[in-house]
């Protein structure tokens, strides 16, 4: 084992000459600011000129998520299933303090344990293949010559799709080194199959597969451009979490990815792929926070009709809403906070006191608009955001706050005693009482920033049931949260869900997420223009959502570097 380490060491050493080397098919038509008029601004008045789009710092080299690794493993070796058991030996990847997503580069790094486990995984699956005949026949090119020039055949067409990019022809040398020593390696196997077990060991260690590497150095106008690869590169783990595929290769190869219409036009190819379906649903899941819907435990006593698959239940109808917004009906991001429609099953046709006939089979059914509206008087957020027997203003009003007007509220001092015993008062007076108490420390937040944006919802009980009353007196549900800067009075969530999809700092906030979880990184100012932008669009209802999407990916940030990003 530990010669064959140094031959591996060796052969990585050449095949990863060119890491840093010159690019080809650069993006040739990206948005250039255009020169100030007479007067100074852009129109020949003194109107500033609009901010201009630019790429924000970011990793060269970034290494695949867990998952994305699982998807490019099946699609590089052509395996039936995804090597899903493989990657649950990988130590967790880490979450980066502050990011909704689980993809910033910043946090993805390689270590002793993550590095061996690489290792045997490459063993592992290289093994698999070259010793079965269906499965490596899969992956070799056409052609009856020469072992040697099957290998170097295989080499450039296997290596093009590990790496991402053709290989150099150092790098072709440097793997058919390795393949020369496969005989010694492998002795009781077939020269040629013990030669590509040692090709495929070292390609799945490699740093130009486990990374995203690109290579582009030639700055133009304040932006590096990337080249053709690293564009398809870039797309592909943005709207598949995985790597390209036959076309996008062609793409790139052809200088389709040349200009803004043909990356536009892959964009839009691979989001009606249904892959891009998994990756809107995990950019969903994080910005409604689903995964905290598996706390949701009812207090049984208070609501003995909901059972312990509520928060599953749950889940898959926010699942089923947002495929059903964003894909069924083309929908926008306004759909997805006011839309009536949505998916049920019996016991959540319960909660939502529809009447008919319903199993546990999830069918379409539209809410009662007096009561509903959008994702936010669904099921899911409202449980999650409550307690046992409660519904949780503070939690439902930060929720907001973050997730939805992009403003960070700060931890909440220690030693906060719980809430106190209701005696007759309603869950708001309660939480009012407890927080909003004039001088203190807790009132500056909660007045402003959470409860006004949590109360509206008090129409809603702790599973999310529609209630008029709480403790036997009427339910207030009347607030004036800061919206966009903006006071705005509602007098329930209704209102709440109209104002937040009319609100523009609201759909700035949406697409500032979307920079960020296509991008991998945390928004920067240098998104603020592109943010401005797609959030004036969306607001006025003329950006669906997968058209916001691909104006993302198709955004000077996207298809360039900046020229001073991280190393």
């Amino acid at each position: 084992m530990a010669r064959r380490r140094r031959w591996w060491s060796s052969a990585l050493l050449a095949a990863s000459v060119g890491l840093l080397g010159g690019c080809e098919g650069q993006i040739l038509d990206a948005a250039k600011p255009g020169g100030p008029g007479p007067g100074g601004g852009p129109d020949g008045t003194n109107n500033p000129p609009a901010a201009v789009e630019q790429p924000a710092r970011s990793v060269r080299v970034a290494r695949l998520t867990h998952a994305q690794w699982v998807s490019s493993v099946q699609a590089l070796l052509k395996l039936d299933a995804p090597p899903t058991a493989l990657a649950q030996t990988f130590r967790a990847d880490p979450s980066q303090s502050g990011f909704l997503f689980d993809n910033d580069a910043r946090a993805l790094s390689v270590d002793e344990a993550l590095w061996g486990a690489y290792q045997r995984a490459a063993a592992d699956l290289a093994g698999q293949v070259a010793t079965d005949a269906t499965k490596l026949g899969r992956l070799l090119p056409a052609g009856t010559t020469t072992d040697e020039a099957r290998a170097k055949a295989f080499v450039e067409s296997f290596g093009l799709r590990a790496a991402r990019r053709p290989l150099t022809a150092d790098e072709v040398a440097a793997y058919l080194v390795l393949y020369r020593k496969g005989p010694e390696a492998y002795p009781t196997m077939a020269a040629f199959q013990g030669g590509l077990r040692m090709v495929l060991e070292g390609f799945l260690q490699s740093p130009l597969f486990l990374y995203r590497v690109e290579r582009s150095t030639q700055a133009a106008d304040g932006k590096v451009p990337l080249d053709a690869f690293e564009v398809a590169s870039r797309l592909s783990y943005a709207l598949w979490n995985s790597m390209p595929d036959d076309a996008l290769f062609a793409a790139a190869r052809d200088g389709q990815l040349a200009k803004r219409e043909g990356v536009a036009a892959e964009a839009r190819r691979m989001m009606a792929d249904p892959r891009a379906r998994d990756v809107v649903n995990a950019y969903h899941q994080a910005v409604f926070d689903v995964p905290r819907y598996s706390i949701i435990r009812p207090n049984t006593t208070r609501f003995p009709n909901v059972t312990a698959k509520l928060a599953e239940s749950a889940a898959k109808e926010n699942t089923l809403f947002v495929q059903d917004v964003v894909f069924g009906r083309k929908g926008r991001f306004a759909d997805l906070l006011t839309s009536r429609d949505t998916f049920v099953n019996d016991e959540l046709a319960r909660i939502y006191g529809l009447t008919g006939t319903f199993t546990a089979d999830f069918v379409p059914a539209t809410l009662d608009g007096a009561q509903r509206r959008g994702v936010l008087t669904q099921v899911g957020f409202l449980a999650s955001h409550a307690t046992s027997l409660d519904p949780d203003p503070i939690h439902r009003g930060v929720f907001l706050s973050e997730h939805l007007l992009c403003q960070k509220i700060g931890a909440p001092p220690a030693n906060i005693p719980a809430l106190p015993a209701p005696n007759g008062r309603t869950n708001r007076e309660v939480v009012t009482s407890h927080t909003e108490a004039p001088g203190t420390v807790c009132a500056s937040c909660h007045a402003t920033l959470i409860n006004p944006l949590g109360f509206p919802f008090e129409n809603f009980d702790a599973v999310g049931g529609y209630r008029t009353t709480d403790n036997g007196q009427p339910v207030n549900a009347t607030s004036a949260p800061a919206i966009g800067g903006q006071k705005v009075s509602v007098k329930d969530a209704l209102d709440l869900a109209d104002a937040l999809a009319n609100a523009q700092a609201v759909h700035e906030c949406y697409a500032r997420h979307w920079v960020e979880f296509l991008s991998g990184r945390p928004a920067a100012t240098e998104d603020e223009a592109l943010v401005t932008r797609l959030g004036k669009l969306s607001q006025a209802g003329q950006l669906p959502i997968v058209e916001l999407v691909v104006e993302v990916v198709t955004g000077v940030g996207f298809v360039n570097r900046h020229p001073e990003e991280l190393p």
